[in-house]
Order: structure tokens, then C-alpha cells, then sequence
């Protein structure tokens, strides 16, 4: 046999060997991938059944920790300001900046003008609900959702490109409602940091100075009053430590008032009763005068509030405060005048509440709840990976 005949079985042989040697590869990709598009597509509707029960969840949560009406004011507000956003980078809130308002207000001062409201983005929402996590001392990886993103996890979105548009639009949802709940969370985080920021000093409205002179049975007298009016996160006397106080002050329509006041008569010293509260509800139909107290063995006085007007928002209300005295067998009365006062009340009431372990109780939950579908989230990420390493070629 010739060197040339000799060549034409090998050629064959080659050719045999190299279309056994392919073949299963062909296969392999056809059908026989260890994961395939259609497990990528289980564990997306495992993350949206995760997500769909955790936003049924943390609206369950919130309105058992507050009530119903607390609750949907809440929710309604928030979907009301996202109803035109178009995924989860869109998503918002809003929130008051406390920042230059909480500081005592000096004599004769009266605020003026409400703080300033602020929005908070995906990515501010992201970074709360990352600290609610760190004080609850649970790790989460927030970022790994890419709430504030539309660019996805590149195996992902690889797997996306080629599922069907109800898979894909599915994705889309559940990371909305997923990124809601993180909004929630970032809520709650907020307005207790915001708490934190009044609990010293309270929110101050007014420190106010008047001064008459008065005739007391043929006597005449200066009489003179100062109040320090300030809101403040309220703890209730009868409720012991560590327990919740019956009511939360944002379930109410009314806020509660501290003030100190500072009462002079005649040529006396200037007397301080600190820190008088009161609820605006008892306020609003008639003057509330607090029991008298004793300045001298011959003069008494009590401070009486009224709540005039409010605004139906409770964005202002108008009080007018006086200081009645006794002497002499006389009365009269120094008043600091009705005073329009704006202020965010039902904000600054729910920052109260917040003090509460019940309201405590729901961050801590929420963190749970984001906690749930990033597990969900993780897994679905590591599917797509799979099947991309070893099947999208």
C-alpha cells in the first residue's frame, strides 16, 4: 500500500472520532444543561410569592402595632406619592429636616415658618434600613437587591433576556414591592432618629414675655408671665418603664404640650413651675386653667391655655396662654395674646411614638421581613449564575 492510501481510512478516522467527541456537546446544549432557564424562572416566582407576602405582612405588622386608621393614613400617603413611579429607583418619601428647629428658642422668640420637608430617595431609604438592621444587629447586604438601580446582576439579567415577558415583568414587581418594604423600614429608622433629636429640648414653639399692670381691689400691681412652649415626646406618669403607653399620640386628633412657665408679681421674685403638659383635644372647646399654686402667702396664680384654631392638617394651631393671679380678694390676669404657631404636629406626634417598644417592636420586624426576601433574592441570584457558568455558552 502507498504512502496516499495509506492516508484516506486515517482521514475517516479523524472525522469519526471528532463527530463522536462533539456530539454530546450538541446534546449537552439542547437539553441536557444541569440547570436550565426554567429553574431561573422557579426561584423569580419564588422571590415574588417572598415579596408578595412580605408587603401583606408589614402593612398586617404596622396597623397591629398602631391601628387601623394610623395604618392606612400611612400607606395611603406613600402610594399616593409613588403612584406614577415606574420602578423601584422612582420610589420616594418624605420626612421633615428637624435640623435648626430643635434647639431652645431664646426670649422672646416664636417659630415662624414650619422646617423644611425633604424627600427620601431609594438610596437614602437604603441606607436607613441598613442602620435599622445594624441596631437590630442583623447583617444585611441591602445593596445586593439594587433598589436604586435598573441595571441587574449580570447573570440575571442574562436569564432575563431570554424568559418570557410575564417572568420578566413578574421580576420587576416583586422588586417593587421588596424595595417598599425597604421604604417602610427606612420610615420607621427615620423618624426615630428624628426622635433622638427632641428628646432633650423638645420641639420649641414659642418662649414669650408679658407684662400689665393690674388693679387688685384698689391695689396696683405688675403682674408678669413668660411660657416656654415646646412639644415633646410625652411619658405618661401612670404607665411604668419599659411598657407601652396606652394610646400612640399619632392615632389622636390632638398633640401633647409641655411648657414651662415663669410667673413675676410685684417687686417678688421670679417663680418657675417647669414642665406643665397638657393635651390639645381638652383645650380646643375651653380654656384650661391648671391648679392654683401659692407665690407668697398672699398671692396665688394659675396658668389657663385654650387652643383658638388649629389647622385641619395640624400644620399650625393658634393658642393663646395667660396667667391669672389672686390677691387681695381680686383677680386678674397678664395674657401673651393668641399666637399662631406652625409646626408639622401629627409629624412630630409620630416621631413620638416612636419611643414606644411596640413601635420598636415593628422596625424590628420589617428588618425581618427584608431579611426573608433577601434570602430569596440570594437565591435566585445564584441560580441565574449557575445557569450561566455552565449553559448560556
Amino acid at each position: 500500500m502507498s504512502r496516499n492510501e495509506c492516508k484516506a481510512p486515517n482521514r475517516v478516522s479523524y472525522a469519526v472520532v471528532a463527530a463522536i467527541a462533539l456530539a454530546p456537546a450538541a446534546a449537552f446544549a439542547a437539553g441536557s444543561c444541569p440547570v436550565n432557564l426554567d429553574d431561573v424562572k422557579a426561584k423569580i416566582s419564588s422571590f415574588a410569592n417572598r415579596a408578595d407576602s412580605e408587603e401583606s405582612g408589614v402593612k398586617k405588622d404596622y396597623e397591629a402595632a398602631t391601628n387601623k386608621d394610623y395604618s392606612k393614613k400611612f400607606f395611603d400617603t406613600f402610594e399616593q406619592l409613588n403612584k406614577a413611579a415606574k420602578d423601584s429607583t422612582q420610589l420616594v418619601n418624605t420626612a421633615y429636616n428637624l435640623a435648626g428647629y430643635t434647639a431652645p428658642l431664646p426670649e422672646g422668640k416664636i417659630q415662624t415658618s414650619l422646617p423644611p420637608q425633604v424627600t427620601l430617595s431609594m438610596s437614602n431609604a437604603m441606607e436607613l434600613a441598613k442602620a435599622a438592621a445594624d441596631e437590630d444587629n442583623t447583617k444585611l447586604d441591602i445593596a445586593q437587591l439594587r433598589c436604586n438601580q435598573n441595571v441587574e446582576d449580570a447573570a440575571l439579567a442574562a436569564a432575563l433576556d431570554q424568559l418570557d415577558s410575564n417572568t420578566v415583568s413578574k421580576f420587576k414587581s416583586a422588586k417593587t414591592k421588596a424595595c417598599k418594604v425597604v421604604h417602610v423600614l427606612a420610615d420607621l429608622q427615620d423618624k426615630k432618629q428624628k426622635l433622638d433629636q427632641i428628646r432633650k429640648d423638645g420641639y420649641p414653639l414659642f418662649f414669650l414675655h408679658a407684662k400689665d399692670k393690674k388693679d387688685f381691689g384698689g391695689k396696683k400691681r405688675t403682674i408678669q408671665l413668660k411660657a416656654d412652649l415646646r412639644m415633646y415626646p410625652i411619658y405618661p406618669k401612670n404607665v411604668a418603664d419599659g411598657k407601652d403607653q396606652p394610646f400612640l399620640l399619632g392615632k389622636l386628633e390632638g398633640i401633647d404640650l409641655s411648657y414651662n412657665s415663669y410667673f413675676k408679681f410685684s417687686d417678688n421674685n421670679w417663680s418657675t413651675l417647669n414642665l406643665y403638659q397638657y393635651f390639645i383635644g381638652d383645650t380646643e372647646k375651653d380654656e384650661l386653667c391648671m391648679p392654683k399654686i401659692n407665690l407668697t402667702g398672699s398671692v396665688k396664680v394659675a396658668t389657663c391655655v385654650r387652643v383658638v384654631d388649629r389647622d385641619p392638617n395640624w400644620n399650625w394651631i393658634k393658642v393663646k396662654v395667660r396667667a391669672k393671679y389672686w390677691y387681695n380678694d381680686a383677680s386678674s390676669a397678664v395674657s401673651l395674646g393668641e399666637r399662631k404657631v406652625p409646626a408639622p404636629f401629627g409629624y412630630l406626634a409620630q416621631l413620638s411614638d416612636m419611643k414606644e417598644k411596640k413601635m420598636q417592636d415593628l422596625k424590628s420586624k420589617a428588618v425581618k421581613r427584608v431579611s426573608s426576601m433577601l434570602g430569596e433574592y440570594g437565591d435566585m441570584i445564584q441560580k441565574a449564575q449557575q445557569w450561566k457558568e455552565s449553559c448560556s455558552g
